[in-house]
């Protein structure tokens, strides 16, 4: 077995496709089915199920996946040992990010790591908390930054920042001061799925108050949110910190609503059964101390 057959295996299992594989680790595809046959033949198991339109893993390839993203990760580390005593960490890092974290703080997190570590490349995923935390599971991004705790054993969550949510309108919109006239406003709100929802919605039923609001719209992303609301068709919950620009500019209106405060924290998710790359240890390092 060696570190060629386990990225082939890797890769294979990621993509679901031999022709993928092939294309992402830059070899042929008879090499790359040359790489798992022989795994195959040394494990004495089959690892893949062929048969299907997809190339899936076998129940003895699920268990295989663990170790072999930990082989890699434990071979990347002895060459983050040796470059940290160098000072010289690389590779490409991939992270999955939820809207808010990652169109607002990321960007600033990658700025300051990489004055520091210059030869890290990043691959980035916006998608919501619930499919980062799907990504995190399946192995296919290292780490993931989100607005919500989704409990699950194999996950790690440690504090980055903290956010605060508020109540925005198109700009000549009537005040909002309390919650009663709140709920009885027409809602636009992100599709279920997203930490910005789940926690107002987590709100409102602590309140008993969930089935008396009314979401005319739904929106999978966070521009299309902000133009429904700047166009006068509701109001909506959304992060300060990703709405200050457009509050400042004109654009929407920012509504003071007494005893509406919601405030969350920022989380860096982490695979606990894993070992993380050199770059993945390093930015988890930085972030957890600036």
């Amino acid at each position: 077995m060696d570190f060629k057959q386990i990225e082939a295996f890797v890769n294979v299992a990621k993509f679901k496709s031999f022709s993928k594989a092939a294309e992402a680790i830059f070899l042929s595809q008879p090499t790359i089915s040359a790489h798992i046959s022989n795994l195959e033949k040394e494990l004495n198991t089959i690892l893949f199920d062929r048969n299907s339109k997809e190339v899936t893993l076998t129940p003895a390839g699920k268990i295989f996946f663990e170790y072999a993203i930990n082989l890699l990760n434990i071979r990347n580390n002895a060459i983050y040992s040796i470059s940290e005593f160098e000072k010289k960490i690389s590779g490409k890092l991939i992270i999955a990010s939820s809207t808010t974290p990652c169109r607002f703080l990321l960007p600033l997190m990658v700025k300051k790591f990489t004055e520091v570590y210059p030869s890290v490349e990043f691959d980035v995923k916006e998608a919501s908390t619930k499919n980062v935390v799907d990504l995190i599971l399946k192995g296919d991004v290292e780490l993931g930054i989100v607005g919500e705790v989704i409990h699950d054993e194999r996950l790690d969550y440690k504090v980055i920042a903290d956010d605060k949510l508020v109540v925005i309108s198109s700009k000549d919109y009537k005040d909002i001061k309390s919650i009663n006239e709140l709920i009885k406003e027409k809602f636009i709100l992100r599709e279920k799925g997203s930490a910005t929802r789940n926690i107002f919605e987590n709100y409102l039923a602590k309140k008993e108050l969930l089935d008396k609001i009314k979401v005319v719209i739904e929106a999978n992303s966070f521009e299309a949110v902000l133009q429904f609301v700047k166009n006068g068709l509701g109001i909506s919950i959304i992060s300060e910190s990703a709405c200050e620009d457009y509050i400042k500019a004109g654009y929407i209106k920012k509504h003071e609503v007494e005893g509406f405060d919601i405030k969350r924290n920022i989380y860096l998710a982490i695979h606990k059964k894993r070992t993380l790359s050199p770059a993945a240890r390093a930015f988890c390092e930085f972030i957890c101390n600036i």
